[in-house]
């Protein structure tokens, strides 16, 4: 199981609370019965805040290799500063999710996670990084994707459908937290489970 280092942060852990209970009920409503040793890929994760949830949701499958990866050197120090995984690999990378393919030595993913991803922000690049999420995973892996405005998880529904995956599962979070810097915008607003085919 992952373990979160001591490290002192404020601000997130409800929101990480109610993001492990909706993870659970999604898989759950997908039908993915997680089982063994998983390899995991965190796209775009930031601090990644929300890899415990994570792994507790995928019980009582276990993370066995996890890969974060983000354009920002700050978070992704931080993020190595937070997390241990006893008894697996875990690494976070600075990176280009879109480069995903050109890396060498990673294994094929389980699951690829992507939270509060924004397509409608720069269309094109999502486009890319998509193409590379998919092709990370293995047969029968899946992409999980949360959203913080209906339009852009609409716009990652397109698309998604656009390349063939199969929509598993798609949740409007009741629970979601209002954000004040913008109309519509909460936390882990929408989350959608794709299947590869």
């Amino acid at each position: 199981m992952i373990q979160r280092l001591p490290f002192s942060h404020e601000g997130t852990d409800g929101d990480i609370r109610r993001l492990r209970v909706l993870l659970g009920e999604v898989f759950s409503l997908a039908g993915l019965p997680f089982s063994g040793k998983l390899a995991v890929l965190n796209l775009a994760c930031g601090r990644a805040d929300e890899t415990g949830a994570l792994a507790a949701a995928l019980a009582p499958g276990v993370i066995g290799f996890y890969l974060g990866m983000d354009l920002r050197a700050d978070a992704i120090e931080e993020a190595g500063q937070r997390w241990e995984l006893p008894g697996g690999e875990i690494h976070f990378r600075e990176g280009n999710a879109a480069m995903i393919g050109r890396m060498e030595g990673l294994p094929e993913f389980d699951m690829v996670f992507i939270r509060h991803q924004n397509y409608w922000h720069e269309p094109l690049v999502w486009e890319g990084i998509l193409e590379e999420a998919l092709a990370a995973l293995k047969d029968g892996g899946h992409l999980v994707c949360t959203s913080y405005f209906d339009l852009e998880h609409e716009l990652i529904l397109a698309s998604m459908r656009a390349r063939g995956a199969k929509i598993l599962a798609n949740v409007r979070h009741a629970a979601s937290r209002p954000l004040p810097d913008a109309d519509g915008k909460s936390v882990d607003r929408w989350v959608a489970v794709f299947g590869k085919t």
